[in-house]
């Protein structure tokens, strides 16, 4: 049998230098991993923060304004919303400092306020409220907010969610 050259040293320290290149590449692929599901998680959070622009016709006159829905579980701070009503962006956006999960009607200012009425919470069986889903005369154009985990967010008319 053939001796093993002197240079290249000797079995064991080979089988224990692979091995430790190994788990180095592990280490790296489980951090990789690990990262990627942090950010999966956390804009799955973010992703539970939904406004669109609702109507109510049975009102007289007709109520207009902005469906806020939280389904995260989780309070979000510093949000603002937005919107475009009767064709002509709404001058100040909705400010809210913290809002907690439900679903909350913000009446639309009109012509003669200027600032956002508060947000009433929504029953589910509350069917008046009608969205407008075929028109770009009434829509939410963008949202800024923050979540627990004290990262910002923003999406933009299309509900795109980018971490800001």
């Amino acid at each position: 049998m053939a001796e093993w050259p002197l240079w290249a040293g000797d079995l064991p320290t080979w089988i224990t230098t692979a091995a430790i290149g190994l788990a180095a590449v592990q280490l790296l692929l489980d951090r990789r991993k690990r990262a990627a599901e942090q950010v999966r998680e956390s804009k799955a959070q973010a992703s539970g923060l939904t406004a669109w622009t609702v109507s109510n016709p049975d009102a007289t006159p007709r109520v207009y304004g902005v469906m806020v829905s939280n389904t995260s579980g989780s309070m979000f701070h510093d949000v603002a919303i937005s919107a475009v009503m009767h064709e002509k962006p709404v001058d100040r956006p909705i400010a809210l400092t913290v809002l907690p999960p439900g679903e909350y009607f913000v009446a639309s200012p009109g012509t003669s306020n200027f600032t956002w009425d508060f947000p009433v919470a929504v029953k589910s069986d509350d069917k008046s409220l009608r969205p407008y889903m075929n028109t770009s005369k009434y829509q939410v154009t963008g949202m800024t907010f923050t979540d627990n985990l004290n990262q910002s967010w923003s999406t933009n008319e299309h509900a795109l969610l980018t971490k800001v």
